[in-house]
């Protein structure tokens, strides 16, 4: 039978996964905030989840060794041992922690993560793009169960933390380190630590950490524990409810999997059209113009529009004038607002001004105006150079 124990994860996890029948309970291991709580012995357990996401209220103690010293954190059920929890592993047991930056002092990180058995030690990164583990190939297709949770999609970037597992060790037939995620040097980013007949499950933090154990336990627990009590009567009998509800179960992770699907083949088109977006503007020279001019309008206030009105005078003479220019971009109105402020504020707005230039100072509310409007007509004529969508 499956009995979670729940580690700093939030009374709204422990709630949910009740609601859906779990054998669930909850508490705290002291070293975010100073007061360590369980509500049973770690032996009476199989599964273990850790996710701290708030060091708020107790900073102070990650400074202590929290599990060494009596006096680092206050134990509020010292009849319950931590110190059980590595053979409960070994017997079977596995555990799932999160990696979430809980401090930006490596060593007061790795604090609230080593009492962990067998964690790997935690080092920063700032990694924008992760890579998963397919699982195709040996060893590590025998873990491809933990595909479910192999996702990057739904990491939270950029990825801070990255993890020294041990080298793998293989037996016979048999390897107990097998990397998850990584960077794109190859740092281990997630990783499955196997030790005895249970294991240590480390995974990098995603924007739902709580959506990831929700999938976990649906999704992939059940192909590491035998939930079924296929000896007995009961476990094969299957009820209509059940039936009803395993068959809409299935058609939602179907529909699941044809979204996640459809979302990397978006995301490779997406990629694909900023590269080819990028590569036509820096072809074209008007555009690569309004840009630098664009560019100085913003840093130099004092002579900002006189960029601005280069950045119509730019497309003007691409086009061959001001009418031929607005017949082809549009954006009339802001194109011509642009040019009036500029030609009121300067002589002759087609030189840089000079000192004594100005007659008419524009106010700030003006210059954010004709910003708006010159982004509007240069956007505008960047939309020209791209044929519609069909």
């Amino acid at each position: 039978m499956l009995t979670i124990l729940l580690l700093d994860c939030s009374e709204s996890l422990k709630n949910k996964l009740e609601s859906q029948g779990f054998n669930v309970e909850s508490g705290t291991v002291g070293c975010c905030t100073g007061v360590r709580k369980l509500p049973s012995q770690v032996y009476e357990k199989n599964l273990f989840i850790y996710n701290p996401e708030s060091c708020s209220e107790g900073e102070e103690y990650l400074g202590k060794s929290v599990l060494t010293k009596s006096d680092a954190i206050k134990d509020l059920t010292p009849e319950y041992d931590l110190r059980h929890l590595e053979a409960s592993i070994r017997d079977g047991g596995i555990f799932l922690s999160f990696v979430n930056g809980l401090s930006g002092v490596i060593e007061k990180q790795n604090r609230i993560y080593q009492w962990i058995p067998f964690m790997p030690l935690i080092e920063f990164t700032s990694d924008k793009i992760a890579y998963g583990n397919p699982l195709s190939q040996y060893p590590d297709y025998k873990v491809d169960y933990l595909l479910p949770i192999i996702t990057t999609a739904n990491l939270s970037y950029p990825v801070t933390q990255k993890l020294k597992p041990p080298k793998a060790v293989a037996y016979p037939g048999e390897c107990d380190v097998f990397n998850l995620f990584q960077n794109g040097r190859g740092d281990c980013l997630g990783v499955m630590i196997f030790r005895g007949h249970g294991g240590l499950i480390v995974l990098p933090k995603f924007q739902s950490n709580e959506d990831v154990i929700d999938t976990f336990l649906h999704r992939v627990i059940p192909k590491i524990f035998d939930m079924e009590t296929r000896d007995k009567l009961t476990g094969l009998f299957k009820s209509n409810a059940e039936l009803a509800a395993q068959e809409e179960l299935g058609q939602l992770l179907n529909i699941e999997e044809q979204v996640r699907k459809k979302q990397e083949s978006a995301r490779v088109a997406l990629a694909s059209a900023t590269r080819q977006k990028l590569k036509t503007l820096e072809a074209d020279v008007t555009a690569k113009q309004i840009q630098v001019y664009y560019d100085h309008a913003l840093k130099q206030d004092d002579a900002a529009l006189y960029f601005l009105y280069k950045i119509i005078e730019a497309i003007e003479n691409k086009f061959g004038g001001e009418a031929a220019g607005i017949n082809a971009v549009g954006e009339r109105e802001a194109w011509k607002a642009v040019k009036r402020l500029a030609n009121e504020s300067y002589r002759d707005a087609r030189h840089a001004p000079k000192p004594g230039d100005v007659i008419k100072k524009w106010s700030t509310a003006e210059l954010k105006q004709s910003i708006q409007d010159a982004k509007r007509v240069a956007l505008a004529y960047f939309s020209t150079l791209f044929k519609p969508v069909e």
